[in-house]
């Protein structure tokens, strides 16, 4: 395992300079090895390691029965909290058992005949945006899925003791409505590949004015279609959005349009599968360990966590008890404590006073992680009112500027004292420059300046 680890780093260093032929069948390699349980953790370590030279290069991926089935309702994806259902999204652990259960319904012979199709059929080219293969064999398993599938749940639904039945040889209740979630997207599959293609790569920042008009008609068309849950073009679109909210509008937009779920309208669909999103996200701060999550870490969870809830806040999704925002926000206070704000003095302090230090490049690494606390300080104050720090961020910022100063005043007393004379003037300069810096960086530009031009004339009467 250690020469795996060895390996991987090497392939991490070099990412960018391994040719796109290479990657591509690195890739294809990798993905085949993961059918083999003992090669699994390392496959998927290995895919973690190429992720980001996947998203340049795009080399066309070991395509199976299996990936065609999960594609259309892919965007639903999510890696499991808890063992709960969330509303719109389906686990990634229920893929493996729900697609068992599909493959066990199907005509053994034809799912054989499908497999030898798809391997004869040639991979796209490296870079494309997307695989023909998906659609030309999809529109084939999606179909015939989604009838078996939903034949087998009506059946549970009208049979108690067999719905016992299929929730037990699934493995759970969850895996049982995620079923239920995947044969509602593959009934409406269609549609779906039609409305991806009109919009950019995922994530998708920003819905263009052509994007929004297409979403309407696609989602009037479906809905006076009659044909399956138009819901589910809701949910398939959050979950390819870095900013769900701005389709809030836009479905309210929608009226009275059905949804296929129960009484919800779109704009009340919508919010349903935002909120579940946002319970899951806060639900992993809870999760969190503060000693292994940086400085700057800490402080971007704290500026996501304010920007969720204020947005949730601002849309009125968040009136009534709120326990999963609550105790986040409760974690994210401690994490602020003990994980920024504890020991921030003497970290900060211990990186100014090293004029001395032999080790150059230790000592650049402390101020360096004394900056990077200082960064995440003044980050978190600008949002710390949101989460009940602010009190905290304040007097430790003063305590700092306060030390500081009070080291600055120290280090000019030194200087007209000739104690650091040995030096030279160079290096005493250098050290003023990072007490100057962080000084600005705690209490800015004027206390700052202050201390530069006490400790330049100082340093002036120097011996040469």
């Amino acid at each position: 395992m250690s020469d795996l680890a060895a390996e991987l780093r090497d392939i991490e260093r070099k990412l960018f300079e391994i040719p796109d032929e290479k990657v591509a069948q690195l890739t294809l390699l990798i993905e085949r090895s993961r059918a083999v349980a003992l090669s699994a953790a390392m496959a998927n370590a290995a895919l973690g390691t190429l992720r980001p030279r996947l998203v340049k290069t795009r080399p066309p991926r070991h395509l199976t029965l299996q990936r065609i089935f999960c594609h259309p309702f892919e965007d639903l994806l999510i890696l499991p909290e808890d063992d709960d259902k969330q509303f719109g999204r389906i686990s990634r652990a229920s893929l493996a058992p729900c697609w068992d259960f599909v493959v066990q319904g199907l005509d053994g012979a034809a799912v054989k005949e499908l497999e030898a199709s798809l391997r004869a059929s040639p991979a796209p080219a490296i870079g494309a945006l997307a695989d023909p293969r998906i659609a030309k064999f999809g529109a084939t398993l999606w179909a015939i899925a989604a009838r078996h599938l939903r034949q087998e749940i009506a059946k549970a639904e009208a049979d108690a003791a067999y719905r016992a039945e299929l929730v037990a040889r699934l493995g759970g209740e969850t895996v049982l409505l995620d079923l239920i979630d995947m044969v509602g997207v593959l009934e409406i599959a269609r549609p779906l590949e039609a409305l991806r293609e009109e919009f950019s790569p995922k994530p998708v920042g920003k819905l263009l004015d052509g994007q929004i008009e297409t979403f309407r008609e696609h989602y009037a068309a479906l809905s006076g279609s009659g044909a399956g849950r138009p819901g589910y073009m809701i949910a398939i679109v959050t979950g390819r959005m870095s900013d769900p909210f701005q389709l809030l509008p836009i479905c309210d937009g929608l009226g009275d349009l059905p949804t296929g779920f129960a009484d919800l309208k779109p704009g009340q669909y919508a919010r349903q599968v935002i909120a579940g999103d946002s319970k899951r996200f806060f639900k992993s701060i809870g999760r969190a360990d503060p000693v292994r999550l940086g400085d700057g870490a800490i402080a971007g969870m704290v500026d996501d966590f304010v920007r969720m809830m204020t947005r949730l806040k601002a849309d009125g999704m968040a009136d009534g008890p709120q326990p999963e925002m609550d105790a986040a926000g409760a974690k994210l206070r401690d994490m602020v404590r003990s994980g920024i704000l504890g020991g921030a003095d003497g970290r900060i302090l211990a990186a100014l006073d090293s004029a001395t230090a032999a080790d150059r490049e230790a000592l650049f690494e402390a101020k360096l992680q004394a900056e990077n606390r200082v960064f995440a300080i003044q980050k978190v104050a600008k949002v710390a009112a949101e989460i009940g720090s602010e009190k905290e961020i304040d007097a430790a910022l003063k305590t700092l500027g306060q030390q500081i100063e009070q080291g600055g005043a120290a280090l000019i007393g030194d200087i007209k004292a000739g104690k650091l004379n040995a030096l030279g003037r160079e290096a005493v300069k250098q050290q003023l420059y990072g007490a100057v810096r962080m000084l600005e960086l705690i209490s800015g530009g004027n206390a700052a300046g202050k201390l530069m031009k006490d400790g330049l004339a100082a340093i002036e009467k120097l011996p040469g």
